[in-house]
């Protein structure tokens, strides 16, 4: 069934995915994903939830590395979604990649906080609990369908520290003062979340539509750097195996602007998901040896594939 997938790509992973994780990471397309969800502390608190499910008889377990996220066992997703708790924004359908993506930018409560790429508000609505609804998230989105999926979410989740923005983000500027930190979960080829159970998710990959979309990123990143303070945070993440799309994006960047720029190295001790390491060459190139503390996330039944780079100014 893996023989579905665009042999271009399954090459291409093949150089990218260490050898011991290349047949769980082949396996892990034909997985039906688990249900992982955030409990939402604008509205409720974690044990709020647990003593609901608990009620329910839903089974569930913790993620030691964000108490607010569960994983549930026992439930399927169409019956679970007509429950109170998801229907009153008490909880949000996350994935366990997803939510990691906020916890990596450690938003502070009373920062102003740029989501460059906001729809559908997952991350953004995290942010906003982390925050306790206090400071400011400017959440810009482009597409206007997505846009007000974002403000129906926010709403919903009661996330009121958002300023919405129907704009593109490569065009976006700051109307008063620069922001703390920067979230660009940026569009991408999606490779991470290709699934053999449903053909849409790679029916339209292609190598064009990987530079298209690092063309996009470009924009997407040099615009968040002009929107920084001095000593702010840029997270830039993409659901993506593609090095031009991430680690290349983060070279360029770099390079582009010629100065002091900090990729943080993010701590893994904490993290029980699968990762491997950054790519540090590609087709011939030689990335600045500062990707290397870029983070890859391997795709399995709990996790997508994912990238993220935390880079300080």
């Amino acid at each position: 069934m893996i023989n579905a997938l665009p042999p271009i790509f399954i090459e291409r992973l093949k150089k990218l995915i260490p050898k011991k994780d290349l047949g769980s990471c082949l396996d892990s397309f034909s997985f039906e994903k688990i249900i992982s969800i955030r409990a939402n502390t604008l509205r409720n608190s974690v044990q709020d939830v647990c003593s609901c499910l608990d009620e329910k008889g839903i089974k569930y377990s913790k993620v030691e590395w964000f108490k607010d996220a569960l994983i549930l066992n026992n439930v399927k997703w169409e019956d679970f979604r007509e429950s109170n708790l998801f229907s009153e924004g008490l909880v949000y359908r996350q994935s366990i990649s997803s939510i990691l993506v906020p916890v990596v930018l450690l938003p502070e409560p009373n920062e102003d906080i740029l989501d460059l790429c906001a729809a559908p508000g997952s991350k953004t609505t995290q942010i906003s609990a982390m925050m306790k609804n206090t400071g400011r998230i400017t959440a810009v989105e482009i597409v206007k369908g997505r846009y007000y999926k974002l403000r129906s979410v926010a709403k919903l989740l009661g996330a009121k520290n958002i300023e919405f923005k129907l704009i593109d983000g490569r065009r976006f500027r700051p109307s008063d003062k620069l922001f703390d930190r920067v979230l660009i979960d940026a569009p991408c080829s999606s490779e991470g979340r290709f699934s053999l159970l449903d053909k849409k998710t790679y029916a339209y990959w292609s190598p064009r539509k990987i530079r298209e979309m690092r063309k996009k990123q470009r924009g997407l990143v040099l615009n968040a750097s002009r929107s920084l303070r001095d000593g702010g945070v840029l997270v830039y993440s993409t659901c993506t195996f593609a090095p031009e799309e991430n680690e290349g994006v983060v070279d360029w960047l770099i390079k582009k602007l010629d100065r002091n720029i900090t990729v943080e190295k993010i701590d893994l001790e904490r993290l029980d998901l699968p990762t491997y390491p950054a790519v540090t060459e590609w087709e011939g190139k030689v990335f600045d040896e500062r990707v290397k503390n870029c983070l890859r996330v391997l795709p399995s039944s709990s996790s997508d594939g994912f990238f993220i780079a935390k880079i300080r100014f």
